[in-house]
Parts: structure tokens; sequence; C-alpha cells
């Protein structure tokens, strides 16, 4: 018995390869945020607390950058990695940086919980094979104009070495558009399901390169389907010492990490082979359940100031009734009567946290 989900495009194959970021699982249940400032800064350690605060599952923690022009940050280096060491002591969350060469490799081994392979190394074929004989996990990110074909070659370097722990990486592609800092391949996600069992990332930031782009880019990506987001976040976004502007602040990855798990809710097939499995679900479902009947009763404060105004009743008894035959095809499995007093309930809660309710009217 399952339950069916709402967008079908969203519907994750059952036998999606589980990989591990440390103790966090991408390609379950639950879908990951990776946040973080793009680049290590001297004040790393505060940074990872906010995005850990924010609902942050694993923390980016790039000690080495490739940049565009020898001029621009490039990173911290061996000097960050007692930062990358604080940050996972004080928030308990795994960490994951970029290796630009193989030598790298070493120098994060013990310090961070996976290898970033960048989109420009992507065709960095002896450090692909170093990344997959490490052992740790890897998200190779998809270069800025490789076909799915090329993506998925590059993956082979890695898993021919005997590594299965690879996360691909949507980030953009380079396109004729220039609004954009790429163009994100949303449909990278369905059509990848059908060529491979790996778990698919998204990062929402390098594809959107301006902030108030990247939730709405995020949402895309949830709603298509992504096994893990990948978002850059710094507390103050226009101090960041690398791609500042695409940085989004820690409230808002608050509101995307609020808003994943609303719609995961809504458009992920419940998985329920166990106990664990079942109850990871309702979870998920109650989550999502609650932070909409909290936007419920916002909703109904600002009726019941309406209805104060213009002098109305406080309760609608024909209204309600229709909530109930609605809600009662919705959710056929409760019965007309549970759904009845499901929604009175709900409706009598509602009112009941309204501050100082209007009087009805006689």
């Amino acid at each position: 018995m399952t339950i069916e989900p709402l967008l079908l495009s969203a519907t994750r194959r059952y036998d999606t390869h589980r990989v591990h970021i440390g103790a966090v699982a991408v390609g379950g249940d639950r879908v990951p945020i990776i946040a973080g400032p793009c680049a290590v800064e001297d004040g790393y350690v505060e940074h990872a607390v906010a995005a850990h605060r924010a609902g942050a599952s694993a923390l980016r923690g790039c000690v080495l950058k490739p940049r565009t022009r020898p001029g621009s940050f490039q990173g911290l280096g061996n000097a960050g990695l007692p930062l990358l060491d604080e940050a996972r002591r004080v928030t308990g969350l795994p960490v994951i940086a970029e290796p630009l060469a193989v030598d790298d490799i070493e120098l994060l081994r013990g310090h961070v919980d996976a290898l970033l392979i960048g989109a420009r190394s992507m065709h960095n074929t002896p450090l692909l094979r170093a990344a997959g004989q490490s052992g740790m996990t890897v998200i190779l990110k998809r270069g800025m104009s490789a076909t799915y074909d090329e993506w998925l070659a590059a993956a082979d370097y890695v898993t021919t070495e005997g590594n299965r722990q690879v996360i691909l990486c949507e980030r953009g592609i380079r396109t004729f558009e220039t609004a954009t800092r790429n163009t994100l391949d949303v449909s990278a996600i369905a059509v990848l399901r059908d060529m491979t069992d790996l778990p698919i990332a998204v990062d929402p930031s390098h594809a959107a390169g301006k902030s108030r782009w990247v939730p709405s880019l995020a949402v895309a990506a949830l709603a298509a389907g992504a096994d893990a987001l990948l978002i850059e976040c710094h507390p103050d976004p226009a101090a960041s010492l690398c791609d500042a502007a695409q940085a989004i602040t820690p409230q808002v990855l608050a509101q995307v990490v609020h808003t994943s798990l609303a719609l995961c809710a809504m458009t992920r097939p419940a998985v329920d082979s166990t106990v664990e499995g079942c109850r990871a679900t309702i979870d998920t479902i109650d989550d999502a359940v609650f932070r909409m009947l909290e936007y419920r009763a916002a909703m109904v404060e600002a009726v019941q100031q309406r209805k104060l105004a213009a002098r109305l009743p406080e309760r609608d008894a024909a209204r309600e009734q229709e909530i109930v035959e609605r809600l009662s095809q919705r959710a056929p499995r409760l019965g007309e009567q549970r759904v009845d007093r499901l929604v009175h309930a709900i409706i009598d809660e509602c009112l009941d946290a309204v501050p100082m309710r209007p009087q009805a009217v006689a």
C-alpha cells in the first residue's frame, strides 16, 4: 500500500542508490540541504552555526577555490582546516569540500566527510580516479557544457575505482541566456532517473547567480524530485569574499528548509516497507501538516479581522459544511464523519488562536 505523489514528475525510483555524507543519507525519504558560504572565511564557524540553526543538514566547507581571475579570493587553504574541524564539532554536521588537485584529497581527509568535484574539474580524470580511490563520498558537479552522457562518464571514473558513494549535482549549464549566471536544467533530474540509480542533487545558487532567484529555483528542483540541495548561505552576503551576489541569508535558508518539508511530503511517494520507513514518512507529513495549520491559523486571523470590521458573525455554518463536503471527497479513507470532526476541531483551534477574537454579531 502506497500513497501516490501529487506530481508524477517527482516520483523517485525506489532503487535509488543510497549515499551518505557522514550520517546524512542522500537518496532516501528526506531531502537534505547542504549550505554554507561559497568559501571558508575567518568567521566560518559562526557561518556554519547560522546555517545549522536555519535547518541545514550538512555544511559547505571549501577551503580551496578555483576562481576565474587569479586576483580573486582563492580560499584559506591549510589555515582553514581547523575551522572545518571546529564547525563539525560545534554543529555536529558533516562537511563537504572541493579538492582542486589529487594531492588535495589527502589534505582534506579527516577534516571533511565528502569531496565536491566542481564543474571545472568534471573532466579532470586523474582527480576523478583519485576521488574514487579515496573511498570518500563524492559529489560530482556537471560541467557547464557537459551532456548527460559525458557527466555519467565522469561518474564512471569514480565508480570503476570501486566507490559507489557518488552524488550527481546539477548546477546549471552555459546557454545563450545571460540574465542568470547559468541556466538550471531541471529536466536533468527526470532524465537521469532513467539513466542511473545515483542520487541527484541541485545547486540553485550557481544557476541563479542572484540571491533573490535562489529560492524559486530550489523549489523547482524539489518539485522535480531532487534528492538534495546545495545552497550558498552567508549571515552577511554582501561581505562574503566569494560569490556574494548569489548567497542567501540564514533567514531565507530557513524558509527554503520549511518549504522543502511541505513540498516533499506532497510530491514524494510514501515508503512503507518497514516500520522505520513508515515513521520517517509520517514525520515528514506531520511537518507539512503543522506548517500548513500554522499558515491556516494566520489566514483565519486575517478573516476574523475583516469580519470584525464589517460586523459579520464569527462562524459561517454554510461555509464550514462546504469545507467538510469538499474534504470528504479528498479523503475517502477517513469517511465523512471523521472529516467532519477533524474540520471542526481545526476550525475551533484556529479561532482560539486568534488574539482578541471578535464577538459574534447578533
